[in-house]
């Protein structure tokens, strides 16, 4: 059974009083960022994730010594006792401390701490748990997620004394129908279990497809393993309209062995908008044969612009089909931090169909024999 705690609401007084005080700080602010760039919150139709960066100074509420949500989130238990809590509580001392404390960016980050981390006989108690929260949006638009972790198993020490085949799942996903069971059957995922000794603070990422007018995003921990010294961080999470692709001039029918194939997309308004942002596209193709076959890697990392694709010789007409995605990724160098990547969604499939009806037949050659 899980374990659900309580969701983050503060009073509307308060609500009023922050908006206010909001209000004042930013009313002789320009509407246009650094750079030109136009706030993300100002552009109509961007989602509002509410404290991404999970800040206790945004707003926080505990329910006992080692559990609070920040404001906005909603915690789930589905396996064991850990503690989930701001980690400038934790270890700072409050939300208004200036100690160090690891985080990605901002002032604060959340804290998965395995049960009896250190304590025999048993420390490090496995557990799988959760966060998430609902967001506003617009039914059969695109969203891309980013988000970053770090596990430790075994703890902070180095070299890590975490056995080779034990780990801690780190896993972002999204429920595109505004689910909140982090094991429903709509929840889509994308994991890493990597060691902070191989991968430091990780960047995950996926995209989807919303299908209501809410879509919820998770933030997940699974430590399947009782090992001491387990804990794990989770900060920055960035939600955006997803980057688009699609083919261009796709012609239906060819009578040769080989198309051209061409394709763009658009990285958005939401990306464009943020401060600092030097995100440029990259493109993913793959195709496969007629129209229930298995989708193959043709091209990658690739800019927009066209390829050549060569189908099968002597095969008669063959239907092929196509599917492109975009990637809004910053090159090495300056550009906003942290460094987010946001993944599109595959472009419904265009349908090219290669070849002549009549089967050539390959000329036999027979040496000639004298006598």
């Amino acid at each position: 059974m899980s374990m659900r705690f309580v969701s983050v609401r503060l009073p509307l007084v308060l609500l009023t009083a922050a908006w206010l005080v909001g209000l004042s700080c930013s009313a002789a602010q320009a509407d246009v960022g650094p750079g030109g760039a136009i706030p993300l919150a100002n552009l109509a139709g961007a989602p509002v994730l509410q404290n991404p960066g999970f800040e206790c100074k945004v707003g926080y509420v505990e329910s006992g010594t080692w559990f609070g949500m920040p404001l906005g989130w909603t915690g789930v238990l589905m396996l064991g006792a850990p503690q989930l809590i701001s980690v400038r509580i934790r270890w700072g001392g409050g939300c208004d401390s200036n100690k160090w404390v690891e985080r990605l960016e901002g002032e604060d980050a959340l804290l998965f701490r395995s049960e009896d981390l250190e304590t025999p006989p048993e420390p490090g108690k496995p557990f799988d748990a959760a966060v998430y929260q609902q967001v506003a949006v617009t039914p059969g638009t695109a969203y891309s997620l980013s988000g970053w972790m770090v596990s430790l198993c075994g703890g902070s020490a180095t070299p890590s004394s975490c056995p080779t085949d034990y780990y801690m799942e780190k896993l972002l996903g999204i429920d595109p129908t505004g689910g909140t069971d982090p094991l429903g059957p709509n929840v889509l995922w994308v994991g890493d279990r990597r060691n902070f000794t191989e991968s430091r603070w990780a960047n995950l990422r996926l995209a989807a497809t919303a299908q209501t007018d809410r879509l919820t995003v998770f933030g997940r921990i699974r430590s399947p393993f009782q090992w001491h010294g387990n804990h794990a961080f989770m900060d920055a999470f960035s939600l955006v309209r997803a980057p688009t692709a699609h083919f261009v001039n796709s012609p239906a029918r060819i009578s040769d062995f080989q198309a051209r194939v061409q394709w763009d997309g658009v990285l958005g308004p939401d990306i464009r908008a943020i401060p600092g942002s030097t995100h440029r596209l990259l493109f993913d193709v793959q195709y496969r044969v007629g129209a229930q076959g298995a989708w193959i890697d043709w091209l990658a990392d690739q800019t927009a612009g066209s390829a050549t694709f060569t189908g099968a010789a002597c095969a008669g007409e063959q239907t092929y089909a196509f599917r492109v995605r975009s990637r809004a990724e910053q090159p090495e160098g300056p550009g906003a931090q942290p460094n987010h990547r946001y993944p599109g969604v595959w472009s419904e499939p265009a349908s090219i169909v290669l070849g002549s009806p009549t089967v050539c037949v390959p000329r036999a050659f027979l040496p000639s024999v004298r006598q």
